[in-house]
């Protein structure tokens, strides 16, 4: 009697074993000593921590305009004048780039045209060294102070029978609006003047007040 017990019960465990394997799709084979290991759910295997170096000199993304390390180049058009019949245009373009958030050290190339009361029309090329700091920065917008100085050759002396060669010292204060991630608007006023520092026997100089309009590209 125990026998038949005993074996009735393994048969109805069997049974009861094998339905549940049928409906999780496990096909089992009862001869194997691993029968019951077979309905243990799997464990996952832990994954393995990538300690892949990253790759020399994959592209990133570039950083955002005007934070620690970003660069840009920018092109500038500009019209000013000495309130005194005088006036000049001016276009130029430069690179800046940000040792630290906010602040810009940069270069300018420019093309500068020059009429005052006693100077005919005649135009030059420049080049300064440009300092720019966003005082105010916001995420889509900054206010910036600016300044540098450098130097400009004309075809005619500026102003008349003083020199060629002058030097332009120029400051100012501006903003930057995102017009799109990579793109932003610069306008601003700016102080710019003409004079040759005494190397010439003449050195009126020439102050004008600049209105320009830019536009600046991070890379």
């Amino acid at each position: 009697m125990l026998n038949r017990c005993v074996v009735i019960c393994a048969l109805s465990l069997l049974w009861a074993l094998s339905g549940r394997a049928e409906a999780e799709g496990i096909r089992l084979d009862p001869s194997s000593p691993g029968l019951l290991l077979d309905l243990l759910p799997a464990q996952e295997e832990e994954a393995e921590p990538d300690t892949s170096e990253p790759v020399v000199g994959a592209p990133q993304e570039n950083r955002p305009y005007a934070t620690q390390g970003s660069v840009a180049w920018w092109v500038e058009l500009g019209g000013g004048s000495n309130f005194d019949r005088g006036w000049m245009v001016m276009g130029g373009v430069g690179v800046e780039w940000y040792p630290v958030d906010g602040f810009a050290l940069g270069v300018r190339l420019d093309g500068i045209g020059v009429n005052l009361s006693d100077t005919p029309t005649t135009g030059g090329v420049g080049a300064a060294i440009l300092l720019r700091w966003h005082f105010l920065r916001r995420d889509t917008w900054s206010l910036y102070f600016d300044g540098g100085c450098g130097l400009a050759y004309f075809a005619d002396s500026v102003p008349r029978g003083a020199a060629q060669l002058n030097f332009t010292p120029q400051c100012g204060v501006g903003m930057s609006y995102a017009l799109d991630t990579d793109i932003r608007l610069l306008t601003g006023v700016r102080w710019y003047h003409i004079s040759n520092a005494q190397t010439a026997s003449s050195n009126p100089g020439v102050d004008m007040l600049e209105l320009y309009v830019g536009a600046a590209f991070t890379f």
